[in-house]
């Protein structure tokens, strides 16, 4: 069956929240939910704002802050050096430290994993538990993604970002959206995205720094806390990154970690499974929303094997077999 989804929007204004200051640098922030309830910070994935990744969350009743990343939306660039995985989780570190929150439940998606990874490994003081999002953690063999590195390339590489990206700001959006949604329609809400803020020179060049520093942050990585409860949901569809590459990875440094792998879903499961999403996050934050509670995984994504729901990586066995991944 054949059917049309919209393009976004080059002039739709993003949502603007409150400002940060950390004593170094200037972060973006979005805020929902009650402030009486235990505080969740959620991260985005690359490319991405900090207004994507709150869709599937708000109204939820868990207190969520999402922040823009350094160099995506309104937040400000890391300096040169700081701007992959570990230099993140120091920025993150600063973050938690103005926002004065004894621990906070800690979220990512894709990439945005990474850096909590390394705030978990360095800091597990400051955090209550860890929900990762289609978690993009461990080191990738090279891809060329000749389209991003043309576009930070000497000389031509400010053309691209400038004139043709940021130009046709809603056609990468939409590209990316279906390439990330796969095998998924896209969800309705991300056409509201607003393109030309998403999708710009600035961010362009974030994507590739952070994604060329992500093997070389991510090596040294080799524990976590084994006292931190982690969840982690995965579309065993995902297209983007390979579940099997990155849970394998994670069941050698947290053994304990809880996992749900859906079938039939890819890279946004917050936003295809995001009923599930609210749970499991709500459950690691004390509180589940009142209209899911007492609901088993299995009862909120029919798309969920019933014999993976509540399991654990080691006994998914999806950490026997690795596939090749792209960041």
């Amino acid at each position: 069956m054949m059917y049309v989804q919209p393009v976004p929007s080059p002039l739709i204004s993003p949502r603007v929240g409150k400002i940060v200051q950390t004593g170094r640098e200037q972060i973006h922030m979005l805020e929902s939910g009650s402030a009486g309830a235990d505080p969740v910070v959620l991260l985005h994935g690359c490319g991405s704002i900090a207004e994507e990744v709150m869709m599937p969350f708000s109204g939820s009743g868990l207190h969520i802050l999402a922040p823009d990343r350094p160099g995506y939306g309104f937040s400000a660039a890391l300096p040169a050096g700081e701007r992959g995985p570990l230099g993140q989780s120091f920025w993150l570190e600063r973050l938690l430290e103005a926002l004065a929150f004894e621990r906070v439940v800690l979220a990512a998606h894709s990439i945005g994993c990474a850096a909590a990874l390394h705030l978990a490994a360095r800091r597990p003081d400051l955090l209550k538990g860890l929900f990762l999002i289609s978690p993009c953690c461990r080191p990738v063999p090279f891809k060329p993604l000749i389209v991003l590195r043309s576009a930070v390339a000497p000389f031509v590489g400010p053309v691209i970002r400038q004139h043709v990206i940021a130009r046709w700001s809603s056609y990468f959006l939409e590209r990316g959206l279906r390439t990330s949604s796969h095998p998924n329609p896209v969800a309705a809400g991300l056409f509201a995205l607003p393109a030309m803020h998403v999708v710009n020179a600035a961010s362009i060049a974030t994507m590739a720094e952070e994604l060329w520093s992500f093997n070389g942050d991510m090596q040294p990585l080799r524990s976590l806390p084994a006292e931190l409860p982690v969840s982690v949901l995965f579309g065993r569809e995902d297209r983007i990154i390979g579940p099997r590459w990155h849970l394998d990875w994670l069941h050698e440094r947290h053994p304990a970690a809880k996992v749900e792998l859906l079938d039939g879903i890819g890279h946004m499961p917050h936003h295809v499974a995001s009923d599930l999403a609210v749970t499991m996050l709500g459950d690691l934050a004390g509180k589940t929303p009142g209209d899911l509670a007492g609901k088993t995984p299995g009862d909120l994504a029919d798309k969920t094997s019933g014999d993976l729901a509540g399991k654990t990586l080691g006994e998914t066995g999806e950490g026997s077999q690795s596939t090749i991944a792209v960041a």
